[in-house]
């Protein structure tokens, strides 16, 4: 991945800019420490590109450690989603879906208000990783880890244990907390996840109808081979041949990603020109003077996509006039950008959960020169731009809500992925007027069990989107 300063094409600029923010926002002279070198080159960057640079303290303490420093920084609580990791290796990992796991995705709940009890539940297993090798499946409920009950007391302490061999504990519903039998997890691994988990045709009622399940935004593993955003292609060359006319998209766990390849496949979805506009950007005033000045007064217009990055032509589908989303509310940043990019150019039916409201960005920054790396691994994740669609509305910091509000978690087991009795994809089927709701969907199936905590929550990335300068512009 490319870093922004690379993408604005502000060099000379950039450096004028520290100089002249160092003059008049740095500290006093202080003592020298460890943390100092760093934070002097966290508050330099964040003067430049960061979304509120203006609200940054005048006055600040460099001796603190670094993410004790970056916190100290940001304007709460405006910016909900910046953060800095002490690797930047393993930040760019993230951002490619590339992580130390056994391979499953899961949700938390309290088992009752009055109780400490936890349980989880396995949302879905991931292709070719450690647990795909197990008896683990989607719907799985458990109760314990390495043979300790999950409680509100020690829960993430237990959950710290999953990035190493470990156990669960697995139950047959929530109400009987006492596992029937253990499913070992004997190898965790540097997993690289592909964003794609399924897709398929169905044909009912006299409609091809196209399912998509895509869990996050990314082109490739960080290794601009574009691995990904062909394969994505190559799906809807197939739903082009197979003659769609309905199209399900499947966003329920998708927190986001690169902004690219949302555009990117809003243009296969939509079939609209490179000349339409997707999305609008807002920068803090010296990024949107300097590209101003640079590229135009439609710098910030970020368009569709006719080619992927090798310039491979996008494949698009032609006739829909409307889209069925899945989301729940893990659907974030990225994904809503999506939503919000398509609303003026089709309808978008919502089917499920008010999704999560993040309609800013962020870009990736570290110190590329190798030298100063041996001190300064740090990389950080900076809100710098918030988003609009062509209408210029943005306002979904809350959230979108659903047309057909269901939860899947109020209609438990989990049923497999594709299945057209799966509640959410079955909801979305009835409402396209194809099906015939079933009974238990019809059936308010209200519990007890209150979220706590989600797979997500470990990894603050995947609810991140970011900008990839220089495959922005896409006009």
């Amino acid at each position: 991945m490319e870093n922004i300063k690379k993408l604005l094409y502000l060099f000379s600029l950039f450096s004028f800019l520290i100089i002249t923010f160092s003059c008049e926002k740095d500290d006093p002279i202080e003592k020298e420490s460890a943390n100092a070198t760093v934070n002097n080159w966290i508050l330099e960057n964040m003067n430049f590109y960061y979304l509120w640079n203006e609200n940054i303290p005048s006055k600040t303490n460099k001796s603190l450690s670094p993410d004790k420093y970056f916190e100290s920084l940001l304007y709460k609580p405006e910016d909900r989603f910046s953060w800095i990791q002490e690797n930047f290796t393993d930040l760019l990992n993230y951002l490619s879906g590339i992580q130390m796991e056994a391979g499953y995705d899961y949700r938390l709940f309290r088992v009752a208000d009055n109780t400490p009890n936890i349980i989880g539940i396995v949302n879905y297993i991931k292709p070719d990783s450690p647990a795909s090798r197990t008896d683990l499946k989607r719907g799985d409920f458990f109760s314990s880890i390495n043979d300790i009950r999950l409680t509100t007391n020690n829960y993430n302490n237990l959950l710290d244990e999953l990035s190493d061999p470990h156990t669960l504990g697995i139950i047959e519903s929530f109400t009987e907390l006492e596992p029937v039998k253990t499913i070992s997890l004997p190898s965790v691994v540097k997993y690289e996840e592909n964003p794609v988990l399924l897709d398929t045709v169905y044909h009912i009622g006299g409609k091809t109808i196209g399912y998509l399940v895509y869990n996050f935004f990314a082109e490739d593993k960080g290794d601009n081979s574009f691995t990904y955003a062909k394969e994505l292609n190559n799906i809807f060359s197939e739903f082009k041949t197979t003659g769609i006319n309905e199209f399900i998209l499947d966003l329920r766990y998708n927190g986001g990603g690169a902004l690219t390849t949302s555009s990117e496949l809003a243009s296969m979805i939509s079939n609209r020109k490179g000349t339409d506009v997707f999305c609008v950007m807002q920068y803090n005033k010296i990024v949107d003077e300097a590209l101003k000045e640079q590229d135009g007064v439609n710098y910030n217009k970020s368009y569709f996509a006719d080619r992927l990055g090798q310039n491979i032509p996008v494949n698009k589908l032609t006739g829909l006039d409307r889209v069925f989303v899945i989301t729940s509310e893990r659907t974030a940043s990225a994904s809503e950008v999506l939503i919000n990019g398509l609303k003026p150019y089709m309808d978008v039916i919502l089917i499920g959960g008010i999704t999560y409201g993040k309609n800013a960005g962020s870009i990736t920054i570290y110190e590329e020169d190798q030298e100063k790396q041996k001190t300064n691994k740090w990389g950080m994740q900076p809100i710098i731009v918030k988003i609009a669609n062509v209408e210029a509305s943005s306002d979904f910091g809350n959230g979108f809500s659903p047309d057909v509000e269901i939860s899947e978690y109020k209609n438990l087991p989990l049923i497999p992925f594709g299945d057209v009795d799966e509640p959410l994809l079955q909801a979305a089927l009835v409402e396209m007027g194809v099906k015939q709701a079933s009974a238990s969907l019809r059936t308010d199936k209200r519990n007890t069990l209150i979220p706590i905590f989600s797979s997500i929550d470990k990894t603050p990335v995947r609810r991140n989107m970011y900008i990839e300068p220089g495959k922005l512009r896409l006009k």
